[in-house]
């Protein structure tokens, strides 16, 4: 049976983003020192779009250091290097609850970014 997502899919598609990890790490970190310096100048008389760009600011950081941490995870799988049954199967069991958490992070940034944009 073929899973939309398993750890094998998430693995391939680490794999061909790998070279980009420390470029999003890095946008991250950056986003995020970015934010504390818009989140200083936010007052009660800022300006919507300063505030509404602080956010996106935010989600954008949370975003990225989601997909960075998203290679990191699944570039190599620990399943794909042990010969022992029993380890791979724990392994196996780890990945697949990796793939879950993972197929709700990764959208969940995003999708928050649009929910506080609509109900704002």
């Amino acid at each position: 049976m073929k899973f939309w997502l398993s750890p094998d899919i998430f693995n391939n598609i680490a794999i061909s983003f790998s070279e980009y990890r420390w470029n999003l790490l890095a946008w991250s970190v950056f986003s995020f020192v970015l934010f504390m310096i818009l989140q200083n100048q936010v007052t009660q008389t800022t300006p919507t779009s300063l505030v509404w760009l602080a956010i996106l600011v935010l989600f954008s950081a949370l975003q990225t250091l989601v997909l960075a941490s998203f290679i990191f995870f699944f570039q190599v799988l620990p399943s794909s290097k042990v010969q022992n049954v029993q380890w791979y199967k724990f392994y196996r069991s780890i990945e697949w609850c990796e793939t879950i958490l993972f197929g709700f992070i990764l959208p969940l940034p995003t999708l928050l970014f649009i929910y506080a944009f609509l109900t704002i």
